[in-house]
């Protein structure tokens, strides 16, 4: 019986692995990007994050005490067609427990700790007369958060978002409602290996 028990425990806790990386995981944000009207003028877009439930965020956020926000920076205007394309460009992640995020004032999106920092290695955005999309890809190369990520995970992150220019913000060009997705799911370092499930029970 005791054999059996657990026999049914190994079974139970393999099984429960992979479920746990099933769940899409993904940085949600919300907001308003400026946009150049001509090639060498640099692109911009400031924005909250949100809680992504029922997905999970790839880093453990706590949305409760912080607020988080997106910034995209000096990404420059390469070819302005449809789609444009841009070169260059940072992703910052920043963490704040003090001033909220206001529109009107781009300093209060950028007075956090910098959690997490990345390079664009593409950016391109298309235009369907009011709305559009944008799509690029980036790598994590600093932020205080840099080394939470697995260096073979930190490459190759999309970078989507849809976009709307009817009712920006004033000084913006366009809503942005985006997410910012790891290539594979990220496992947690610390999730128990089969060798290690069994050796639970020995």
């Amino acid at each position: 019986m005791k054999n059996a028990i657990k026999g049914m425990l190994i079974v139970l806790a393999v099984v429960a692995l992979p479920l746990s990386a099933t769940a899409q995981q993904l940085f949600d944000f919300n907001g308003q990007a400026i946009v150049p009207a001509a090639v060498g003028g640099t692109l911009s877009m400031y924005s909250v994050m949100y809680d992504p439930a029922p997905q999970t965020t790839p880093l453990p956020l706590d949305f409760d005490n912080f607020e988080y926000t997106l910034v995209v920076s000096g990404a420059i205007l390469d070819v302005n067609g449809n789609p444009q394309s841009y070169v260059g460009g940072v992703l910052t992640i920043y963490e704040d427990a003090g001033t909220a995020a206001d529109f009107a004032n781009t300093a209060t999106f950028t007075d956090g700790t910098a959690i997490l920092v990345g390079s664009f290695t593409s950016l391109n955005r298309i235009v369907f007369l009011s709305t559009g999309s944008v799509q690029g890809y980036l790598d994590w190369n600093g932020g205080a958060w840099l080394n939470d990520i697995a260096p073979e995970d930190q490459t190759g992150w999309a970078f989507l978002a849809g976009t709307n220019s009817r009712s920006p913000e004033p000084g913006y060009s366009e809503i942005w409602d985006g997410k910012v997705e790891p290539p594979t799911i990220i496992v947690d370092e610390d999730l128990s290996s089969f060798g290690s499930v069994k050796a639970l029970f020995k």
